[in-house]
């Protein structure tokens, strides 16, 4: 379904007069596989470039570097018309229902602009059908079309742009942490309403979130990311009953939960996370590991395979296969 290979997306800061050029390296190297009709979770810290690189897959942020595969079909090497075919498949659920939703536009105004755009009725008839039906389809009531977005409550609010997302029948949807801004209580309402979607219209997610309990009810596979890059990456309960990485490892081990046994190795995470405009040489989480090496702080490492699903970037397993 979705091939990201070596993708790059760096952001250009204002350059003074004689001064060498300087990037945000928001993705760096980044390489994804995505199956039909599986969800892939994405987690990692704020700032780590999750959201960046969704927006990259959609056209909406720069690709500095590296190709983005959808169906076969390089999205870099296609411009017009048929790049406006090709997004018809990708959408968009964003994190925030309060601002993604045009204030001044009714719910009716709003799951019709897709349709309008791409031309998907014949009559006015039938394309206030299919608003309602879009609105059924995700537990709104139709009589409510014409309501603006400040007379819904949050958890409609998401209703209404999950259900824009689907307007076009998409083949794959990135959702931004959607639930994020939500009620818990609203949670886990509009999470069952994405899984019953997914069985319902056989669709793909890239699911990004910074909530690993989450990603483990959800998804099916997660990549673990890290300023910019990949660090582990595999099946949710291969990486959940053995992470490899320190970093995945403080990540579970920051998941609340009643059990009195934590993972042995895992420490909390002291500090932030580096700026991507100045990252730190070699593995760019040493500053914060308390496993890191002199090997470490010199040079990156590689991805290495553990198993068939199962790979991880740290010096701790090169000897691993």
């Amino acid at each position: 379904m979705l091939r990201i290979d070596n993708l790059k997306a760096y952001y250009p800061l204002a350059q003074r007069l004689f001064a060498p050029k300087r990037f945000v390296r928001a993705v760096d190297g980044v390489s994804l596989r995505l199956g039909e009709r599986e969800t892939l979770g994405l987690v990692g810290e704020s700032g780590c470039g999750k959201t960046t690189l969704g927006r990259a897959i959609l056209g909406l942020a720069p690709v500095t570097e590296g190709s983005i595969h959808f169906q076969g079909q390089d999205l870099s090497g296609r411009n017009g018309n048929a790049l406006h075919q090709l997004r018809r498949k990708i959408q968009m659920i964003f994190q925030d229902p309060y601002s993604s939703l045009d204030p001044l536009m009714t719910i009716e105004q709003i799951l019709g602009e897709p349709l309008d755009i791409h031309r998907l009725y014949s009559s006015r008839e039938e394309r206030l059908e299919k608003i309602h039906s879009l609105m059924e389809s995700v537990g709104l009531d139709s009589s409510q079309a014409r309501r603006y977005p400040h007379e819904f409550s949050g958890g409609q609010r998401q209703r209404v742009g999950i259900a824009r997302a689907l307007a076009l029948s998409p083949r794959l949807i990135i959702c931004d942490e959607p639930v994020s801004a939500l009620d818990v209580s609203i949670q886990a309402q509009i999470i069952n309403l994405l899984l019953d979607i997914q069985q319902r219209e056989k669709i793909s997610y890239l699911f990004i979130s910074h909530d690993l309990a989450l990603v483990q009810h959800t998804c099916h596979r997660v990549a673990v990311m890290y300023l910019g890059r990949i660090v582990e990456e595999g099946l949710v309960e291969e990486v959940r009953s053995q992470p490899l990485h320190p970093y995945t490892q403080a990540l579970w081990n920051a998941v609340p939960t009643l059990e009195k046994e934590r993972l042995s190795e895992a420490l909390p995470l002291a500090g932030e996370v580096p700026s991507p405009l100045n990252p730190p040489p070699g593995c760019h989480f040493h500053p914060r590991c308390t496993h890191a090496t002199e090997e470490c702080r010199r040079s990156y490492p590689s991805r290495r395979e553990i198993s068939a699903t199962h790979s991880v970037a740290c010096h701790l397993h090169t000897s691993s296969k």
